[in-house]
C-alpha cells in the first residue's frame, strides 16, 4: 500500500501543468516555529499540524529538504542534519541524527537514502531503512546522487573535472564535465545537467575588463560549453524535474530555467523552497510585508569575484534576521506579481511537499 501510495504521488509531483497554471496550489508546506516543524497547505488555509519536536530551537533550522514524493524529511538544525519518516495523521515524527558533517546533504528522489560528506571529508550513503552507513573514497563536499529512468549514478569533482559512475561500480567512471566550476556546483536530480561559478571575461558591463567569477550551467554530456546564468546568484536547488533552478541573488529570491534563460526574481525575500515543477516557491521575508526598523532583512549573499575577494561559501545562504513570515511566490503569471503570506509567524526554514495522493477507493460490494 504504501509503495503504491508513493508512485500516486510521484506522478502527481512531476505533473506540473496543472499546478504552473493554477491560482492557487494543492500542495503541502512544513515550516519551523517555536521548537516544532509544523504542516500546512500550499494555501496557508488548513490548520498548522504539528509534525516533529525539534533539538533545539527552530530559529536554528537553516534548511529543510523532502525528497520527489514529500514523504521523507531531512533537516539541518544548527548544522547537524536530522531526519524523519513523514508521520501519519495524527501522529509526531522523531527526528533522528545522522552522521553528515558540513554544509549539504540530500535525499535520494525516493527517499530511501542520504548522501552527504563524513567529518573526515569523504562521501557517505545512508540508508535510511536500517541507518546502514557506506563509505567512498570521493570528495563528500562535491558528491550528488542522481537517477535517471531507475538508473542511480554518483557524480563528483576531482582533479579539476566532474566524474559520474554508477552508484554500484566506480570501475565505470567517466569524465562528464573536463573543466569544473572553482566553486558553487549542484547537479541536476537526473544527472544531465550542473550548475556553477567559472571565472570568465564579463559581458555587456563595458566598465569592467578582467574576468571574474560567474554562475554557468552546463550539459554533463562530457563537453565544454556553457551558459551563463545570473551573474552572482547562488544556487540553492533543482525542482525535481531538473528544469527549474531556485537561486538567491543578493537581496532577490530567484526561480530560473535552467535551460533558456526565463527567470522572475523578488526583491527583499529569501529562497528556501521549490516546488518539484518549479511553478511555486518558498521565501522569508518581512513580517507581514512591515518595513519597521525591526522587521527581517533578507539574507545577503557575498559576491564572488576580484582578486581581494575572500573565498565565497556558496553551499549556505544565511535566513533574514528579525521577525519572520513565510511567503509563496508564483512563477507563472505577471512579473510584478508579489508574494502572498502562507505563515504569517514562522522562526526557520520551510519546504514545499507535493500533495497527498487521492485516497485508494474500494467498489462496493454486489
Amino acid at each position: 500500500m504504501k509503495t503504491a501510495l508513493v508512485a500516486a504521488a510521484v506522478a502527481m509531483a512531476l505533473t506540473g501543468s496543472a499546478a504552473a497554471g493554477a491560482k492557487d496550489p494543492d500542495g503541502r508546506v512544513v515550516f519551523a516555529r517555536g521548537t516544532s516543524l509544523w504542516l500546512t497547505d500550499g494555501r496557508g488555509k488548513a490548520p498548522e499540524v504539528e509534525l516533529a519536536t525539534l533539538p533545539g530551537p527552530a530559529a536554528d533550522v537553516r534548511m529543510i529538504r523532502t525528497d520527489l514524493a514529500g514523504s521523507t524529511l531531512l533537516v539541518d538544525v544548527a548544522g547537524r542534519w536530522y531526519w524523519a519518516a513523514m508521520p501519519t495523521e495524527g501522529a509526531t515524527a522523531a527526528l533522528a541524527p545522522l552522521p553528515c558533517a558540513g554544509t549539504t546533504a540530500r535525499l535520494s528522489q525516493g527517499g530511501d537514502c542520504v548522501v552527504c560528506a563524513s567529518a573526515a571529508g569523504k562521501a557517505l550513503l545512508i540508508r535510511l531503512a536500517d541507518a546502514k552507513v557506506f563509505t567512498r573514497d570521493l570528495p563528500g563536499a562535491t558528491v550528488a546522487l542522481t537517477e535517471r529512468a531507475g538508473a542511480r549514478e554518483l557524480v563528483w569533482v576531482a582533479d579539476g573535472a566532474i566524474h559520474a559512475a554508477p552508484i554500484t561500480d566506480r570501475t565505470k567512471a567517466r569524465v562528464v564535465a573536463p573543466e569544473a566550476p572553482v566553486r558553487g556546483v549542484v547537479i541536476s536530480p537526473d544527472g544531465r545537467r550542473g550548475v556553477g561559478v567559472y571565472t570568465a571575461p564579463p559581458t555587456g558591463q563595458p566598465k569592467a575588463t578582467e574576468p571574474r567569477d560567474q554562475l554557468f550551467g552546463f550539459a554533463l554530456d562530457g563537453g565544454t560549453a556553457r551558459r551563463r546564468l545570473i551573474r552572482d546568484g547562488v544556487v540553492l536547488d533543482w525542482s525535481w524535474d531538473a528544469g527549474w533552478l531556485l537561486v538567491q541573488d543578493g537581496g532577490k529570491a530567484c526561480v530560473i530555467r535552467a535551460v533558456g534563460g526565463e527567470y522572475k526574481c523578488w526583491k527583499g525575500y529569501t529562497a528556501v523552497s521549490l516546488s518539484a515543477d518549479g511553478a511555486w516557491a518558498l521565501v522569508l521575508g518581512p513580517r507581514d510585508g512591515a518595513a519597521s526598523a525591526d522587521a527581517a532583512s533578507p539574507a545577503q549573499v557575498e559576491e564572488g569575484g576580484g582578486d581581494d575577494d575572500g573565498a565565497v561559501d556558496d553551499s549556505v545562504v544565511p535566513l533574514p534576521t528579525g521577525p519572520l513570515s513565510l511567503y509563496r511566490a508564483r512563477l507563472p503569471g505577471t512579473y510584478v506579481e508579489r508574494p502572498v503570506v502562507i505563515e504569517r509567524v514562522v522562526d526557520g526554514a520551510a519546504a514545499w511537499l507535493p500533495p497527498l495522493p487521492p485516497a485508494p477507493t474500494t467498489a462496493p460490494a454486489r
